[in-house]
């Protein structure tokens, strides 16, 4: 059984994290500058998440890709390992937990940009009842 219940409890932990960061005018500025889409494609439970350099958007879209499409594919507990800081992401990547599609460079790019949200993600998952008090 996945550590997330449902995609709703996958958008509650993982949309409000990127959702804060996108509160952050210079998460924001950073993001867009890097002009890509991310479309986060998660298997047990099943949900679909989208980080546009405007929008944070959770389920199906009809919506374009701005700019580079970067897809990432995993299992919800290696997105829960990977936002706790417990897994390393080119490992995962070459043993194929994760699924990258698109620039590559740009992907592995992505992670200094992204590191901030490691350190929001915890009190999320705690609040919503991953995490142990």
């Amino acid at each position: 059984m996945s550590i997330f219940k449902n995609a709703e409890h996958i958008y509650s932990v993982l949309g409000t994290m990127w959702k804060q960061a996108f509160a952050n005018e210079e998460m924001r500025e950073k993001f867009s500058r890097m002009n890509v889409t991310i479309h986060f494609i998660i298997r047990e439970p099943e949900s679909d998440l989208w980080i546009f350099p405007d929008e944070i958007v959770e389920g199906k879209t009809d919506r374009q890709p701005v700019g580079s499409l970067i897809e990432m594919e995993m299992k919800g507990d290696t997105a829960h390992k990977f936002w706790m800081d417990k897994l390393n992401v080119t490992l995962a990547i070459a043993k194929r937990e994760i699924k990258a599609r698109g620039a590559i460079n740009k992907v592995l790019g992505l992670l200094p940009t992204i590191k901030p949200l490691k350190k929001l993600y915890p009190d999320i998952a705690q609040k919503e009842g991953i995490l142990p008090e």
